[in-house]
Order: C-alpha cells, then sequence, then structure tokens
C-alpha cells in the first residue's frame, strides 16, 4: 500500500511547480521529434545542437556542453566553439571560448565542444547562446554555497523516447514542464543508465535532441550505469563535463563532487573498482570526510551511484549478491563514518525507499531525526526494457515502500536539518510517496 508521512503545512507541496499545459506541449512536441527525427552525419552548416549544461564545483562556474556535425577541411573542424552570455535576453554580451573533440568507438562522426563560463553569481538568471545559432537559451545559477532552499530532480534508467511499454517519453515530457526557474528546479540528477543506445551511438544524439529543452535550462549533473560501457564508455566520457577534483573529464566524469547551495554531493562509479587501495575509494574517502568537516557551512550530503547497496527486487544478483557483498563492504563504512544523509541509486526499473539503515539493521523507523543513511532507488524513469514489478516476499524489514510505475524524484531541502522528497508519478503528476527526512546536526 501507499505510504505517506506527513508535509509540514508550510510547505507548498512540490508538484505546483509542474505546469500540466506545458506537460501536453512537451508530449505533442516528443511526438512530431520521434516521428520527424533524423540525424546528420556531415552538414555544411555548422549549427550547433543537443546543448546541455553542467555545473562546476560551486555555482561560480558551468560547462556548456553540445555538438556540430560540420564537415571537416583536411581533418581540422571548420568551426571555433563560443558561448555569448548576459544576464539579459537583449544584453549577451560576454564571450567564453571553448575546446573541441571527438571519438570514432562505433562509428561516430561529428564534434564535440565544452565551453566553461565562469565568473557567475549565485541564484541569478543567465541568458546564453551558442555559436552558430541564434535560439537564446536561459538558466538559473545555484544558491551560494551554504544557502537554501535547495530543491532538485532525482531520475535514474532514462531513455531515449521510444515506442516500448515502460519508455521515457511521459518522464521526459513532464520534465520539460517543471518550472526551471529560480523558484523551480534548476538542477537534475541523472543516476546512471543514460540513453540507452545498445552501442549504436546515434541515440546518443536522439537522446540528448529530445532532452535538450531540460538539459540546457538548467544543470544536468549525471554519473555512470553500466548501460554506458560500450566502447569503455567512450559516448558517456566524451559527451559530459562534470565537476570533480582532477580536472581530466575521463576521471571526473566517473567520480567527483560539486556543492550546490547546503548540499554536498558526491558522485561514483559501481561499473569500476571499489577495491580496498582503488583510486575511487582514495577519493570517496577523502572527499567524504572533507565534506564532514565542512558540515557547518555545507550541512547535507548525498551521494548518487547507479547500482544499489540495497534493494528487494526479484533479481537475484543485484539484490543478493552485487549490492550487500560487493558495493555495500566496499563503500557503506565510508556513508556511516560521514553520515552521509541520503544515497540515491538505479538499475532496477522501479522506486524502493529504505528505512534509514546500516549493515541491514535497523535502529529505528523514524526519519526524524533519521538516525543512518536512507537508501533510494529511482530507476523508474522509463527505458526500452520497461518497468520491474517483482519483489522478494517478504519484504525485508529496511524496505519502507517499493512501487513501479514511470516516475521521478522531487526534492527540497529547507534548511540544515530538513529535506522532503516526493515520487511523482510521470503520466499523472500525482505524488505516490513523500517523506520528511531530518538529521540533528551537532553544533
Amino acid at each position: 500500500g501507499r505510504v505517506a508521512m506527513l508535509r509540514p503545512s508550510s510547505f507548498t507541496p512540490l508538484g505546483h511547480y509542474l505546469n500540466t499545459s506545458a506537460f501536453v506541449s512537451a508530449l505533442i512536441f516528443l511526438l512530431q521529434a520521434h516521428q520527424t527525427h533524423t540525424i546528420a552525419v556531415c552538414s555544411s552548416e555548422c549549427i550547433p545542437s543537443q546543448v546541455h549544461l553542467s555545473q562546476g564545483p560551486t555555482f561560480e562556474s558551468s560547462v556548456v556542453s553540445y555538438t556540430t556535425k560540420c564537415c571537416e577541411e583536411d581533418g581540422e573542424s571548420v568551426y571555433e566553439p563560443a558561448i555569448y552570455l548576459g544576464t539579459s535576453k537583449d544584453k549577451i554580451d560576454q564571450q567564453f571560448l571553448g575546446n573541441t573533440h571527438t571519438y570514432t568507438a562505433g562509428g561516430w562522426q561529428g564534434s564535440l565542444h565544452r565551453v566553461k563560463i565562469s565568473g557567475l553569481e549565485s541564484s541569478t538568471e543567465y541568458f546564453y547562446r551558442c555559436k552558430g545559432r541564434d535560439t537564446i537559451f536561459n538558466f538559473t545559477t545555484g544558491p551560494a554555497v551554504g544557502d537554501y532552499p535547495v530543491r532538485f530532480v532525482a531520475i535514474a534508467d532514462m531513455g531515449a523516447f521510444s515506442d516500448n511499454a515502460g519508455a521515457s517519453n511521459s518522464t521526459i515530457s513532464a520534465l520539460m514542464a517543471i518550472d526551471r526557474s529560480k523558484d523551480g528546479f534548476p538542477l537534475l540528477i541523472h543516476a546512471g543508465d543514460i540513453a540507452y543506445t545498445s552501442g549504436n551511438q546515434e541515440v546518443w544524439d536522439s537522446y540528448f535532441e529530445e532532452m535538450e529543452v531540460v538539459a540546457s535550462s538548467g544543470y544536468y549533473q549525471v554519473c555512470v550505469g553500466n548501460h554506458e560501457h560500450y566502447y569503455n564508455f567512450s559516448g558517456y566520457l566524451n559527451r559530459f563535463a562534470m565537476p570533480g577534483e582532477t580536472g581530466n573529464y575521463s576521471v571526473d566524469n566517473l567520480w567527483g563532487s560539486y556543492d550546490y547551495g547546503g548540499v554536498h554531493f558526491t558522485h561514483f562509479s559501481t561499473e569500476h573498482s571499489l577495491k580496498p587501495d582503488s583510486d575511487q575509494i582514495a577519493f570517496l574517502e577523502k572527499d567524504l570526510a572533507k565534506a564532514a568537516e565542512n558540515r557547518a557551512s555545507v550541512p547535507w550530503i548525498v551521494v548518487y551511484g547507479h547500482k544499489p547497496l540495497y534493494c528487494s527486487t526479484n533479481d537475484y544478483y543485484d539484490c543478493k549478491i552485487g549490492g550487500p557483498l560487493h558495493i555495500a563492504p566496499a563503500v557503506e563504512h565510508l556513508f556511516q563514518k560521514y553520515e552521509v544523509d541520503l544515497f540515491l541509486a538505479g538499475h532496477l526499473h522501479n522506486y524502493e525507499r529504505s528505512f534509514p539503515v546500516y549493515n541491514g539493521t535497523v535502529m529505528s523507523r523514524s526519519y526524524a531525526p533519521a538516525l543512518d543513511t536512507v537508501h533510494m532507488v529511482i530507476g523508474m524513469a522509463g527505458d526500452d526494457e520497461g518497468l520491474t514489478d517483482s519483489w522478494e516476499s517478504p519484504q525485508p524489514s529496511w524496505s519502507a515502500i517499493r512501487h513501479a510505475a514511470l516516475g521521478y524524484g522531487l526534492v527540497e531541502v529547507h534548511n540544515a536539518s530538513h529535506l522532503h522528497f516526493e515520487y511523482v508519478l510521470s503520466d499523472s503528476g500525482k505524488v505516490f510517496d513523500a517523506f520528511d527526512l531530518v538529521r540533528e546536526r551537532s553544533s
């Protein structure tokens, strides 16, 4: 049955930010795009497309990533990337130059561009356009470090538009309809399994075209999943620009972190080594220790990775071996040591919320205050494999609620001690599950 904790009456329901008329318009747009979309291998016109935005270590910098399909001259790209930026549509007067790269795995052809924009103010709306394209995009920077409220959308396991049952169509439409202005949700977390290419690199192009309205108007922060493994993760590593400690996207796209208002976000790869002597575990130990030391300024720690530590889907390997015997022994002690508040994962195509739990033990079923990390499976965004509505019986004692329907998470962090989470159904916009997470902070 449905489990939902009561929301304090002074808080606006997060579903308030969903514009239903915009949802219908978005769905029509996607249907038309699905019917007419073609991918040009090479064009004489260098028109930027697939625009998406990511935040740097803080609100002060961002990276705009996009694609062109220009023909080359003597092996050299004829296009030099640039972003023009301003605080109004009528005054886009700052220029930022970028870098171009490509990859050829899977036969992909084209140029990928990354342009870093810096010197940004917090909670400020900016307007920008890509060189060679007249479209003006806008986004709002994140809150100053330590400020509230912090609002974000959380998804996992979302593929490109598809005719298959359980595909992402309604979720992408819902994301397009969310108000991502200053009072909405300018941050989107995607915990792995992106686009579902099955190795076809042109699916990345289709996906980013479909997601451009969403990913160009707010930060699109991701982590790697198992469906990105084709050609040694080439498509994933080349198309994103996540913040991290190395400045090298071949590493930072796999594990890294950033501050967004009063929340420290850390992402890591469940697809790469988690051995005690691995670079990734060294990073996690260092990063979470630093975040814990900085809790007076940034109290919340949210971690996301693709595969869960806890799940009760009727999937023997992932829920009986992969999570509890491989991933949990590598990282759960770090979550407990540094008091990670929330862990977001996907991989299983459904929704599951744990009670605060450590090492399989629930000390208290209360979230107010929570004594341990709360684990969330949010793999219900939709993909061409569909949803999974098959569960272990009986339900484990650590599992609070589980459900399988297309949806996404809306999260609002109100202050240093109170976080509110809603599981919203993509098709109807109704809230199926909600809970309030309270942490007592030491002074």
